[in-house]
């Protein structure tokens, strides 16, 4: 009877661990089914969610090739800009030894063998003082005909490269001491350095907005536009 009893106790206690298993079990099996569920429902909020980024990459796309679009042109008219600064650049250094002689009638140096030799002698040592000037090249160049007068036809000016940069400085020195009032062959000519039309629009621009109101503001001794590039304006204050 006793053996009975323990065999039976030892049957209940191994249903119990096994009730326990299922629980367990089933436990497991309801937090699987759970998680099963909430994937389905997260699959169906990432679809969802995968539609509405695919939209909105769309709008996206959409604005990207716009934007590269106006940048692209954006680009495009910043290398045309640098190109053409470069460009000038290299003009303006080209002219660096260069002067310009505006107002000299034509003809005026037909008695010498050469433009050169006419400048060199008569121009600058005898009319202007300047010795050892070495003019390398000189030549008139066109103008715009239709803004000279039928009556008055106009002088083409005369473009002179010079040997040496220094002398570049001493002759539109000269010039402003020794030319005004002072003809030359029969004609009040004007000297200037040799530069694109940019700097000397530029030039323009500030001489007429600008020089004139800032002579007349208090304390400025005096102000002029240099024979520099770029275009700009000196100007000295007073001393108090």
């Amino acid at each position: 009877m006793p053996d009975t009893e323990a065999k039976l106790d030892a049957v209940l206690a191994k249903m119990d661990e096994l009730l326990a298993a299922k629980d367990e079990q089933e436990s497991k099996l309801n937090a699987i089914l759970m998680k099963l569920e909430s994937l389905e429902k997260s699959q169906k909020k990432t679809a969802q969610d995968v539609d509405e980024l695919k939209d909105s990459y769309k709008l996206l796309d959409h604005d990207v090739t716009e934007v590269k679009s106006a940048l692209a042109e954006k680009a495009n008219r910043k290398e045309i800009d640098a190109l053409n600064k470069k460009i000038e650049d290299l003009e303006n250094r080209s002219k660096r030894n260069n002067v310009v002689i505006w107002g000299l009638k034509e003809g005026a140096e037909k008695d010498c063998s050469s433009v050169e030799e006419f400048l060199e002698e008569e121009l600058f040592s005898k009319h202007m003082g300047l010795d050892n000037i070495e003019v390398m090249r000189a030549h008139r160049t066109k103008i715009n005909q239709a803004a000279a007068s039928a009556t008055a036809p106009q002088s083409r000016p005369i473009h002179v490269y010079l040997l040496r940069y220094p002398d570049k400085g001493r002759i539109l020195k000269a010039a402003a001491n020794t030319l005004k009032d002072n003809p030359f062959c029969d004609s009040q000519i004007f000297i200037s350095d040799d530069v694109s039309k940019s700097v000397r629009s530029e030039r323009a621009k500030l001489r007429k907005d600008h020089l004139k109101q800032l002579k007349e503001r208090e304390g400025v001794q005096f102000a002029f536009i240099p024979w520099s590039v770029p275009a700009q304006i000196l100007y000295k204050r007073n001393r108090f």
